[in-house]
């Protein structure tokens, strides 16, 4: 049985696999990497290649921040920054937030990715970053640099994502916050480039870390974005051609990432596991150097 799109038997070749001889400089340039890690993977964490620095730790719905915090102090203790995501809809009022970042400031966290959260609907008291922000919690607490989410193809929680990006960039700026945007991950590399032009055009200068999918099947990254809303994954994989055969490929995201211009980092989202994305991310790193 196939999934109806138009037949190709070069989807692979394409979209992910090695890059044209033209783009072989592109890919040898030295690229500063982050990598994203779920709590109940810490064991991986040594597992991360001594070259990436920043470790981001996902805070899933529903999820205690407690397990947050024990990760944090688990990466920091092998030498490595911990940046945890704070969702903005999962505290209930100002007392938990409180508890949550005084324990975060034990731990030694200076920079955190600030959500609004999977949750559709809030916990308490905070429907969005900003409600988190006017709070100065997070300062009073010692986190002094803060890092938004972008989403160069959309955001299916949040339809205006970029209007409310560049308010949150404004109102750091305006405080002199140190402040980065870290997007979702990307298949799209035009809609990743044409977003990130806009952004330059609007006068934004704050640096830009694009999320890159790591080594995995194309069934593991269709699913993930049916739930993180990268709205263009399935656009492009139709202009390929896709069929079941196919969707147990192992793909590596060299051509991807050959293709994208104008970010400061790229951030791994190690889908197909920690140890798989650790490999390809060491091995392409002694290919360039």
């Amino acid at each position: 049985m196939e999934i109806p799109f138009r037949e190709s038997d070069t989807l692979e070749n394409d979209m992910f696999m090695e890059p044209a001889d033209d783009l072989q400089d592109y890919l040898k340039q030295k690229t500063t990497w982050s990598m994203e890690i779920l709590p109940h993977n810490i064991n991986d964490v040594s597992l991360i290649p001594e070259f990436v620095n920043e470790v981001y730790i996902t805070m899933i719905p529903g999820a205690s921040c407690w397990e947050t915090i024990q990760t944090a102090q688990q990466i920091k203790a092998v030498g490595k920054q911990a940046i945890p995501h704070i969702a903005a809809r999962s505290f209930a009022d100002v007392e938990e937030l409180s508890a949550c970042l005084s324990e975060l400031q034990e731990a030694g966290i200076e920079r955190a990715l600030l959500i609004g959260g999977g949750n559709s609907e809030p916990a308490g008291d905070f429907s969005c970053v900003m409600d988190m922000l006017k709070t100065g919690l997070l300062t009073k607490y010692g986190i002094n640099s803060f890092d938004f989410a972008g989403h160069p193809e959309g955001n299916p929680d949040d339809p205006n994502s970029e209007f409310h990006l560049l308010e949150k960039l404004r109102w750091t700026e305006e405080r002199g916050i140190s402040t980065r945007i870290v997007t979702q991950w990307c298949l799209d590399t035009d809609s990743a480039n044409d977003w990130i032009s806009g952004l330059r055009e609007k006068g934004i200068r704050n640096p830009i870390h694009i999320g890159i999918p790591g080594p995995s099947t194309i069934k593991t990254l269709m699913r993930f974005a049916k739930v993180c809303g990268v709205k263009a994954s399935t656009q492009v994989l139709r202009k390929q051609g896709l069929n079941l055969s196919k969707l147990m490929f192992v793909n590596k995201p060299d051509k991807i990432i050959s293709e994208l211009r104008g970010y400061d980092q790229l951030h791994l989202y190690p889908f197909g596991g920690i140890e798989k994305s650790a490999a390809w991310l060491t091995e392409r790193q002694k290919a360039n150097d």
